[in-house]
Parts: C-alpha cells; structure tokens; sequence
C-alpha cells in the first residue's frame, strides 16, 4: 500500500518557496527518490520570519498494467504446448 504525497504550499500565513529538487529514478526499486530544498517564510512574522528545511521522499511508479501480464502469460503457454 502507497502513502499518499502531500507537498507543502504556501498559505495565506506562509509563504513556500523552492529553492533546489533532485529527482533520481531507481530502477531496481521502481521509485523515485526526491529531494527538495526550500525556503519557509513567515508573513504574519513583523521581519518576515524565515526558515531553510530539506525534505526527502519516494515517489512509487505506477504498475504494469494486469492485461500486458496476461498476454505474456498465454503466449508462453503456447509456446511450452508446442
């Protein structure tokens, strides 16, 4: 089972902005692993508060779809009968 993936966003009280992602594909584990650097600033803060914070997730890819496993699955039936 998956967990879904919120990212943050601004809000009226804070503003996000992104600074830095790194996208890497892992093949053998079928993700993606990300990593996102970005800045937080306060808006309700009188100097303008900000904060600097990295973030690190996997993103899963989405499966083969079952029809593709089932034709593969009757041509190597046919071709053991042979």
């Amino acid at each position: 089972m998956t967990k879904p993936i919120n990212e943050l966003k601004s809000t009226p009280f804070t503003e996000v902005i992104e600074l830095e992602r790194i996208v890497t594909p892992d093949e053998e584990k079928r993700v993606d692993h990300i990593f996102v650097r970005r800045k937080k600033i306060c808006k309700r803060h009188p100097e303008g508060f900000a904060t600097e914070e990295i973030a690190r997730f996997d993103i899963a890819w989405p499966e083969k779809p079952k029809e593709e496993l089932k034709e593969s699955a009757k041509e190597e039936v046919e071709i053991s009968t042979n």
